[in-house]
């Protein structure tokens, strides 16, 4: 589902387009965060916000993974 670089792509340009990737991604980010706080509203604060929401989250679902690891035997030798 996703496109594949092309196979003369160097390790450099292949890093150049994940950098321009992550860009454009972070600009979506703060386009929905200007559209919610509105003209006025602090960008900053509300980026502060949103990620420290998205730490919480990431936080919570690799201790699921873990949990869920661990019941299945994950990595104990026997």
């Amino acid at each position: 589902m996703t496109p594949s670089v092309p196979p003369s792509y160097t390790s450099r340009q292949c890093i150049a387009i994940w950098a321009d990737l992550m860009d454009a991604c972070d600009l979506f980010v703060l386009a929905g965060l200007r559209r919610e706080i509105g003209p006025d509203g602090d960008l900053k604060a509300a980026y502060r916000k949103w990620h420290a929401e998205q730490m919480k989250e990431h936080d919570r679902t690799m201790r699921h993974m873990i949990e869920g690891f661990e019941r299945c035997g994950g990595g104990h030798a026997g």
